[in-house]
């Protein structure tokens, strides 16, 4: 029960952080010119994407499924192109199962709406360890094809591209180091390590990368890592100093952020200044500050 435990935790992880790198618009249109087919993308409007609100997965779907959703024009049509990004760190034999109950949900909510049904693009991004693998749908003889429900996704793994072609596969700072965290999330730390050069070069451009973005990499980077932080600073000043202070500075502020919700609680819970600073190390004007922050 306990490495189950650990797994769905795990899974967690990477799942926020996946949701929370590419719910940001110029991320996911970066990953998309990076992922899909490239007559698909010749058609594809990406500038007109718009992320959809849409909650299309049922109950008994919601523990493990979760995805990220958007719309966008195709060609010279208005035809609206419903996209999929599905992110996966372990092999589903049953993918294709899940993806049509998908599709299924996106065109029931269409049709509901007296909206045209409109094509589903499905998108698998996969940084597991193991081979991903695929059986589909049952071999059936060519006369019943037309009976099945036939349909194909597209697949980034990231085992397919080089780490050091993620630098050039993508053009934003961050999408080129979220994935390459992703892929390297099993070992992250260990590998940055032995790969001084790769990581000076990744490294490189963290100063581009809006500060609430790469506070989300870096927790990432410590939620994978089961290195103490001040081990983890030694292997980074190894890389650069720049590279070592970015990350602390970013760890710092993750745990002041920590405290001060902590704090915000007990105001809330009617705690007295002087409680809230014994047991956070808050100042005391910044626990007044925090009072009028959260005084509605």
């Amino acid at each position: 029960m306990k490495n189950k435990d650990n797994v769905q935790k795990n899974n967690n992880i990477h799942d926020n952080f996946f949701k929370s790198l590419f719910s940001v618009k110029e991320n996911l249109a970066d990953l998309l010119h990076g992922s899909l087919p490239q007559d698909v993308l010749q058609n594809l409007k990406i500038e007109s994407l718009e992320y959809d609100p849409t909650e299309y997965v049922d109950h008994e779907l919601a523990p493990y499924f979760k995805d990220i959703s958007c719309n966008m024009l195709y060609g010279n049509t208005d035809i609206k192109i419903s996209l999929l990004y599905e992110h996966k760190s372990y092999p589903d034999k049953n993918i294709h199962l899940q993806l049509l109950r998908y599709i299924l949900n996106v065109w029931e909510n269409q049709a509901a709406n007296k909206q045209k049904l409109t094509p589903v693009i499905t998108m698998v991004f996969y940084h597991g360890k193991r081979k991903w693998t695929d059986k589909g749908f049952v071999q059936v003889p060519e006369e019943l094809k037309r009976f099945v429900p036939l349909f194909d996704y597209a697949l980034f793994d990231t085992k397919d591209i080089e780490d050091h072609a993620i630098i050039r596969h993508f053009k934003r700072p961050s999408v080129k180091v979220a994935v390459w965290f992703m892929k390297r999330s099993d070992n992250l730390i260990e590998f940055i390590k032995n790969n001084p050069d790769l990581a000076r070069e990744m490294f490189s451009q963290l100063k581009e990368i809006d500060e609430t973005i790469f506070q989300k990499i870096a927790l990432y980077l410590y939620k994978v890592s089961d290195l103490e932080s001040d081990k983890i600073d030694e292997i980074m000043e190894a890389i650069s100093v720049q590279t070592k202070d970015a990350f602390a500075e970013a760890r710092r502020d993750l745990e002041f952020s920590a405290v001060k919700r902590i704090a915000v609680n007990m105001i809330n819970e009617e705690a007295t200044d002087a409680y809230i600073c014994k047991m956070t190390g808050l100042k005391p004007e910044q626990v007044q500050q925090l009072r009028k922050e959260n005084t509605h």
